[in-house]
């Protein structure tokens, strides 16, 4: 199913279409459960430090993306649903959704334009939008990082090669608008830093031998000129986050330690989980899969092949050196490159079968006619004779390209079903809507107050248990219940106040996880 003519571009935009849809359906009845998800522990901080930080603030931090300790990519999704919305997590769980849908398209597009073909990219973002394993990105408010990493990496790199495949070369304004795409994902999440990467090495695939210095130089202006600027972007950001003043305030979950034995423990880590059999895949398992994919792409002379056999090396090198070895979500780019992969060697072979069931039928046709098989000792009414006529039939009147749409269709099929069966093994949904319960008791128990504080009143939060690892949470959740920055928000036996601060609070509610109690309130009245 390659598009190769002019004469067949109104019919692949029919297919393409459909296909797309059908893969926005296939990942809609698998994340629209999610719609019922909570708020898990980690976005309360995430919000808060949004909240805290302001919108004019955060405006500045996403152009000087090389300056800040926090993902500021993050305030386009939270700050806007929180005006609007506040902590109904409703709206955010949609919104999730809704990018990660929105990234079906561009995937499509992107897989369709280095394949060139309808098939691979359909079997390759079937596999890529939707993975059980990966299932959080979905369910888990948590990891709309990834999420917007993901949209924005694939949207660079899409509308990139989508100019470079027509043979054209990025324009002054195009280029601007290559840069900004790669700038927001970069402030979504650090996964991004290997686009770059990923864009010289396409260009060093898709340009011939270079037969002179002066080759090489028109080579490096015109084709190698973006991804050795997006280069220079990577740099200034990696040296801010890791030999900068920032990397002094990561915390050691997120330290990279630089060793070949993490290198080749987490990838193998990583590709186990995609390939559905975690703790599997040994490092010399890994070294051996990924020579094979190497071998297979050169062997096969297929450019978009050789790209994906650098992208699922290159890809995880961010996370690649940070233990706890990441999981899940943070996988999502990977994923697409094991995709592209899966679906190519997918469709060689589906392809080998066709050919051979129509050159099989062919010979039949050829040496066991009607009338030969009429005319055999055996009879006309014999099994074999019936068979080898039927098959002479279908062969003669079937295309090779009928029978693959056919088992490009069974194997789709087969891989939902499989999908499906996985996602209900693990109880995806229920393990993942669990999460985040915790949080949404304890914002009732705020709005069960029906209490809003007056401006610039102090306020003292007494737990009576640790409610989340993170003691501080209870704060983040009164401040974005309440919305007012004028307050002085402290939490019993963790804020540093005086006595005298103590004695003067304006109001002391006591917490747990399901009720909240006012002891203290400038009327002097304890109300629940």
């Amino acid at each position: 199913m390659h598009d190769t003519t002019p004469a067949r571009a109104h019919r692949c935009t029919r297919v393409d279409a459909i296909c797309v849809l059908l893969l926005i359906a296939y990942f809609l009845h698998f994340a629209l459960a999610a719609r019922h998800g909570g708020f898990r522990e980690d976005e309360m901080l995430n919000l808060w430090t949004y909240w805290y930080v302001g919108p004019v603030q955060l405006l500045f931090d996403l152009a000087k993306f090389w300056t800040p300790y926090y993902r500021p990519g993050g305030a386009l999704y939270y700050l806007p649903l929180y005006h609007f919305f506040g902590l109904n997590p409703f709206p955010y769980r949609i919104v999730q959704i809704s990018i990660l849908a929105l990234s079906i398209p561009i995937a499509y597009w992107l897989a369709r334009l280095l394949a060139s073909s309808v098939s691979v990219a359909f079997l390759a973002v079937l596999a890529f939008c939707y993975h059980p394993y990966v299932a959080n990105l979905v369910f888990v408010g948590a990891f709309i990082y990834d999420v917007l990493c993901g949209l924005f990496y694939l949207a660079a790199l899409t509308y990139y090669v989508h100019i470079r495949e027509k043979g054209a070369y990025l324009g002054p304004l195009q280029l601007v608008l290559f840069l900004v795409l790669y700038i927001c994902a970069l402030n979504s999440k650090e996964m991004a830093v290997s686009l770059p990467v990923i864009v010289l090495i396409y260009e060093m695939l898709k340009s011939s031998c270079w037969a002179s210095w002066n080759a090489l130089l028109s080579w490096t202006r015109l084709d190698a000129a973006p991804a050795l600027i997006g280069g220079a972007i990577t740099a200034l950001y990696v040296y801010s986050k890791i030999g900068g003043t920032a990397s002094t305030t990561l915390s050691e979950s997120y330290r990279p330690t630089y060793s070949w034995h993490n290198f080749v423990t987490s990838n193998a880590s990583f590709i186990g989980e995609l390939l559905y059999t975690p703790q599997a895949i040994t490092p010399t398992a890994l070294l051996l899969l990924w020579a094979a994919v190497f071998i297979y792409a050169f062997l096969r002379r297929d450019r978009m092949l050789r790209l994906m056999a650098f992208w699922i090396v290159i890809v995880p090198l961010p996370i690649a050196f940070i233990f706890p070895i990441r999981s899940g979500g943070c996988l999502y780019l990977l994923l697409f490159g094991w995709s592209m992969i899966g679906a190519r060697a997918s469709c060689d072979l589906i392809a080998f079968v066709a050919n051979a069931f129509v050159a099989h039928g062919q010979r039949i046709g050829r040496y066991r006619t009607p009338r030969a098989m009429l005319l055999s000792p055996a009879g006309p009414t014999t099994g074999v004779a019936l068979f080898a006529r039927t098959s002479s039939a279908m062969a003669g009147k079937t295309p090779a390209w009928t029978v693959t749409i056919v088992l490009v269709s069974v194997l789709a099929v087969s891989f939902a079903l499989f999908t499906d069966w996985e996602n209900r093994r693990l109880a995806t949904v229920q393990n993942c809507l669990g999460v985040g319960q915790k949080v949404s008791h304890v914002i009732a128990a705020f709005d069960s107050l029906n209490l809003r504080p007056a401006a610039h009143s102090t306020v003292l939060l007494k737990p009576n248990e640790q409610l989340f690892r993170n003691k501080w949470h209870p704060l983040f959740i009164a401040s974005l219940v309440w919305n007012d920055h004028s307050l002085q928000i402290w939490i019993d036996n963790l804020s540093k106040i005086t006595p005298a601060q103590l004695a003067g609070a304006d109001y002391i509610i006591s917490l747990t996880e399901f009720n909240a109690t006012v002891l203290r309130s400038p009327n002097a009245q304890k109300t629940k």
